[in-house]
């Protein structure tokens, strides 16, 4: 049976409260099960002394609660309004982790429908064939919800009419596709039925623009559970896409824009957990892809690098509330808690198998060329260009919004900021490229959206500004390039250095 310890990861806040009881008001605390059954806490000794109370802890299950004794019923009842002012405190705890815990079954009910998609549409790109792709669409989903058998059964130009079957005869369809239960229609809608054979099925309509010209079916046999209602706002989450075209190229863009909106999704609840970095995301995929082209990465990789941006702070859904909205400095502890964030983001992503260089980027965004970032401290080309582009975005927009403990940045003070970190902290061609970008936001579209929201010292003489630490970046580089150059013909010539001393 499931205690209080199942829902508390970390048990230190439990075994304060056990030890402060104990300290100051002479009372020893086991956790119990519903059935009044120690559950051992590990770490801490349990015993009892001769006097008992049970308090219960309402939770949305039966989950037993903590029995107190003490030598003396006195000394008990002296100390019950501690014992309930610590069982208070104990009980929000264990809602926090009840909610972090759905949250976190959410995000991956999330990655596994990304995984899907980004499968699907990949194996769809390039096919033409309607029926091909309807085999493919069929055999992907099936196999997703375990179907046992599916078909489709649509018509086309011309009063076509196209039968495809998975895992099925091909003349079984219209004996099903007759069945009464189908016939009756759906509204438009996904739903699940029993057909008059036994057999489960989820029912969703293919359409063209108004008109419903055909339908999917997935079925199971009567001896198998019923479909879940999770398996039907799956497949109908697939259908948004798929129905509104059978031609494959616009069925490829449609499953593009939802996987990038499912991602934008997943970010979108990660920054709601702090209302301070509500869009965070989003500006941080804006400011990447503009930094992209200026960098001329290609047409094909900018999506890849903006769905990277978008999810670069997943694994924030792993740290806690308190920390990330704390509003003073964080402790040594706490800042090692929001550390492991990008690893927390690579255990998320990992049942996705995204590519490596979108999963490399969200993973060593905060790494520094120095080698003093985290979570691997790589240096230089270590890291990768995604990573390094994410990370000036990241900082930038940390910068010029508004935290708990501090006001937003105006842009001139963070990109002086971000100007100082070059080569240390930021890679300079993409503080460059990042430089360029904001000087030509008047035709930016990816920066039009926020680059109203800014706050500046003079907007007026921006541009200015930006070439002012332009030429710097340019300046310090030609400094640079010559102090390389003066070292290599020294490392190559060693007699010119023993004549210059």
């Amino acid at each position: 049976m499931r205690t209080i310890s199942h829902f508390l990861t970390d048990k230190t806040f439990l075994k304060k409260v056990f030890a402060y009881l104990e300290m100051h008001h002479e009372v020893l605390t086991v956790i119990v099960d519903k059935e009044g059954r120690i559950d051992p806490l590990e770490g801490w000794e349990s015993r009892e002394h001769p006097e008992k109370k049970f308090f219960p802890i309402a939770f949305d299950e039966d989950i037993g609660g903590v029995r107190c004794s003490a030598e003396t019923q006195a000394l008990l009842e002296a100390a019950e309004p501690h014992i309930q002012l610590s069982l208070d405190a104990l009980h929000r705890l264990l809602e926090k982790a009840l909610v972090m815990q759905q949250s976190m079954d959410e995000m991956l009910r999330l990655s596994d429908q990304l995984h899907f998609l980004f499968g699907l549409a990949n194996k769809l790109a390039g096919v033409q064939d309607p029926e091909k792709y309807c085999r493919l669409v069929l055999q992907e989903i099936g196999r997703a919800i375990n179907a046992d058998a599916a078909f489709v059964y649509t018509r086309g130009k011309k009063s076509q009419q196209w039968k495809i079957p998975y895992r099925l005869p091909i003349q079984d369809i219209d004996a099903l596709d007759k069945d009464p239960v189908l016939l009756s229609g759906s509204d438009g809608k996904t739903v699940i039925v029993t057909l008059q054979n036994g057999m489960s099925a989820v029912v969703t309509p293919i359409q063209e623009k108004e008109e419903q010209i055909g339908r999917m079916v997935f079925l199971r046999k009567p001896d198998r559970s019923v479909f879940s209602a999770y398996d039907k706002k799956f497949v109908s989450i697939i259908n948004s896409i798929i129905s509104p075209t059978m031609e494959t190229l616009v069925l490829y863009h449609s499953l593009h824009v939802l996987y990038l909106n499912t991602v934008k999704a997943l970010a979108a609840a990660i920054d709601a957990k702090d209302a301070y970095t509500h869009g965070h995301s989003f500006r941080v995929a804006k400011y990447s892809v503009a930094i992209g082209r200026k960098l001329k990465i290609s047409d094909e990789e900018l999506p890849d690098l903006e769905i990277a941006a978008y999810m670069h702070d997943l694994g924030k859904i792993g740290v806690s509330e308190s920390v990330l909205a704390k509003p003073g400095k964080l402790s040594a502890a706490e800042f090692e808690e929001i550390k492991k964030h990008p690893l927390l983001t690579n255990k998320i992503l990992e049942p996705i198998h995204l590519p490596d260089f979108i999963v490399n980027a969200t993973l060593q965004h905060h790494e520094r060329l120095d080698g003093r970032g985290y979570p691997f401290g790589l240096k230089g080309d270590e890291i990768s260009l995604f990573a390094k582009i994410i990370a000036v975005a990241d900082v930038f927009d940390a910068l010029t919004s508004a935290r708990p403990y501090r006001d937003a940045m105006t842009v001139e003070n963070a990109l002086t900021i971000i100007c100082h970190g070059k080569d240390t902290e930021f890679d300079r061609k993409v503080v460059h490229a990042f430089f360029s970008a904001l000087r030509d936001n008047v035709t930016d579209h990816d920066l039009a959206g926020v680059y109203a929201d800014l706050k500046f010292m003079r907007l007026e003489q921006m541009n200015q500004f930006l070439e002012k630490l332009t030429q710097r970046l340019i300046g310090d580089q030609a400094e640079l390039n010559t102090k390389s150059l003066t070292s290599s013909r020294q490392h190559e010539c060693p007699e010119s250095r023993s004549s210059s001393l």
